[in-house]
């Protein structure tokens, strides 16, 4: 943790929006020459003066000094490679982002600014506005919080004209009982009048401070907080290694990148939580740090740093059911008829992760799920061992988070969106072969060929989309929906087949009855929502 040890030090928070997600991207590709001009501030705060000294924040400056000068980054002083600042004191501080926002004003309304700051912070109320602390900070942050608040740092840089601006503040954002009170002592020890919640923290006290960000239409801001509202983040250094990677991987725009951030270090081992999250303002397409990915889309999108990625389905006609010769056709499933859609919706691009699941049990809203660890370590391995009511807890807890209505598709839904246009068995047509989905490929189907048995979920973009961009909507694990298999809804139907079937139960009419509360292993959910007026398609 970032050193709070006897020191006035409430944890706090900052560096969020580290898009999570993961290896939805491809193997790296040469990277372009960026197209924008590019210019990066890095602050790395260490020696306080009333507050615990920090071990890591030099090397986390070092590390995202680094990273941005290898994409393509100058340093804000307007050429070189980017420089970590050390140490610096409030009118340094202030000095520094003044200058550095004229800067991105004589580099143009093209210009891709980034503000990296590792230190201490103080929550200036809960899920409110945050402030950076310098160096020569003192207990009263009245005078501090005004020019150093997240809200006024960010106003500063829009106000230099450049397109995007991305804030990433790497610091605690937990809340002491008591406001800390420093006293300052002529040795240079450490104050002892106070101890901090979390030892090795970042971060001091509340103050409450809104915040009002005006902009361009066309320019956008994304500000990244290394830990979730009143959590820890911790001086290890693990956020600015995670950080660091996610710059210079290749095909993710920027948005994205700091989403996989966001899902690594929540999936770090330990007993104290970090969750990376973010304040996303950014329009039209986020920049990306390396080059972006052709398969993501500007239709694919998410609404926390927490929630899955969504994609619009297009309101339409379809079908549902299966013709009375379809091979492996079920008694319960009705003859194939059309269906109208008659709204467009939002539905998840994959199943939901381990590492989004996780999201939700660090917050106690869920309970923890096996997560293939042993036979497939990836975080992007489908969350599993999921029963309805899991499911619906997850979605409480979802809606929570975004401030939107989750919900499970209903059965229409589901299967016009697995479909995407197709009449035949399966969404890539009548026959399957292994390489199309993650089945007991043990098995075949009409004469499919065969694979040895895997026996585990794959990771969630393992196999390709379907016409609608949807991922593994059939196979990998069952996918809940709201149909009822009964009167009373004691019975649930899943969709879509699992790693344990056989390659009929995949097909897009077969319908499996499982009861709300029963678990299974290859069991799991896609989340759906009703999508708002102002949103596209809405």
């Amino acid at each position: 943790m970032r050193s709070l040890t006897a020191r006035p030090v409430a944890a706090w928070w900052m560096l969020a929006a580290l898009t999570l997600a993961f290896q939805f991207f491809a193997s790296p590709n040469a990277a372009a020459a960026p197209r924008e001009p590019r210019l990066a501030l890095v602050i790395a705060n260490s020696a306080y003066a009333n507050f615990d000294r920090l071990g890591g924040t030099y090397g986390d400056g070092d590390k995202i000094a680094a990273a941005l000068t290898g994409v393509g980054f100058v340093d804000a002083a307007g050429s070189g490679p980017v420089a970590a600042r050390r140490d610096l004191g409030r009118a340094d501080m202030v000095a520094q982002i003044a200058a550095f926002k004229d800067k991105l004003a004589a580099a143009g309304p093209k210009a891709f600014g980034v503000l990296y700051f590792s230190g201490h912070g103080a929550a200036l109320g809960s899920y409110g506005d945050v402030m950076l602390l310098p160096v020569d900070a003192g207990a009263n942050l009245a005078g501090d919080a005004e020019a150093l608040s997240r809200a006024t740092v960010t106003k500063t840089l829009l106000k230099s004209g450049g397109r995007t601006i991305l804030i990433v503040l790497d610091m605690c954002r937990s809340v002491l009982s008591a406001p800390p009170v420093a006293t300052p002592t002529t040795s240079g020890a450490a104050p002892s009048s106070v101890t901090s919640e979390a030892i090795g923290a970042k971060g001091l006290r509340r103050l409450t401070r809104q915040s009002e960000l005006a902009s361009r239409p066309d320019q956008g801001f994304l500000v990244a907080f290394s830990t979730s509202p009143d959590q820890v983040a911790f001086d290890d250094g693990v956020f600015s290694k995670v950080l660091a990677e996610e710059i210079r991987r290749p095909q993710q725009n920027m948005a994205d990148a700091l989403k996989r951030v966001s899902d690594r270090v929540a999936m770090r081992p330990g007993p104290v939580r970090q969750k990376p999250t973010f304040d996303y303002g950014l329009q039209g397409d986020p920049p990306c740090f390396v080059s972006c990915d052709p398969g993501a889309g500007t239709d694919r999108f998410f609404d926390c740093a927490s929630c899955p990625y969504m994609r619009v389905v297009a309101a339409g006609d379809g079908v549902v059911g299966s013709p009375a010769s379809e091979p492996g056709r079920g008694r319960d499933e009705p003859l194939q008829a059309k269906v109208s859609i008659a709204h467009p919706f939002a539905l998840g691009v994959f199943d939901v992760t381990v590492a989004e699941w996780k999201a939700c049990v660090l917050d106690g809203a869920c309970r923890p799920v096996g997560d293939w660890s042993k036979e497939n370590p990836n975080p992007l391995i489908p969350a599993s061992d999921i029963s309805f009511e899991d499911a619906q807890a997850y979605i409480a807890w979802l809606t929570v988070q975004s401030g939107l209505a989750y919900r499970l598709p209903t059965e229409a839904e589901w299967e016009y969106a697995a479909r995407a246009g197709a009449t035949t068995a399966f969404a890539f047509g009548d026959d399957i072969t292994p390489s199309q989905a993650n089945y007991d490929q043990t098995a075949s189907y009409h004469g499919s060929p065969t694979a040895p048995y895997r026996g585990y979920p794959e990771a969630v973009n393992a196999y390709p989309p379907n016409a609608f961009g949807l991922f593994q909507m059939q196979g990998n694990v069952w996918q809940w929906t709201d149909g009822c298999a009964d009167a009373g809804c004691g019975r649930r139907i899943v969709r879509g087949g699992s790693f344990q079937s056989t390659p009929g139960e995949l097909r897009s009419a077969n319908r499996f009855v499982v009861p709300v509360g029963k678990r299974r292993e290859d069991v799991g959910l896609r989340v759906a929502r009703d999508l708002r007026p102002d949103e596209a398609g809405g």
